[in-house]
């Protein structure tokens, strides 16, 4: 696999992850607006499932795939994102020594 390439099959980091991140810190900083600046085990839960449930959307995974042009899955689309320029290597020279 080419360098720097990884992010071109991790879908739902943009999709999913980065709402998840969103929601999730904006939940955190409600709880920071109204003075609360330790989150326990609870209050973690409580935004977390939240927030995953807002940005675990089927909708929001299938346009993560969607948008990778991997519906309906296509090899052919990510390996011409790659750019990679195949080449035969030359043959060895060998030298005749009679």
């Amino acid at each position: 696999m080419p360098p720097y390439s990884l992010y071109l099959l991790q879908l739902l980091n943009i999709g999913c992850f980065l709402p998840l991140k969103r929601v999730y810190g904006a939940k955190i900083n409600a709880l920071i607006r109204v003075y609360i600046y330790y989150v326990n085990k609870q209050s973690f839960l409580l935004a977390f499932k939240v927030a995953f449930k807002r940005a675990f959307l089927e909708s929001n995974i299938k346009a993560s795939f969607k948008g990778a042009r991997l519906v309906p899955f296509n090899l052919e689309v990510i390996i011409l994102k790659l750019n990679i320029k195949l080449c035969t290597p030359p043959l060895p020279i060998i030298e005749y020594n009679p």
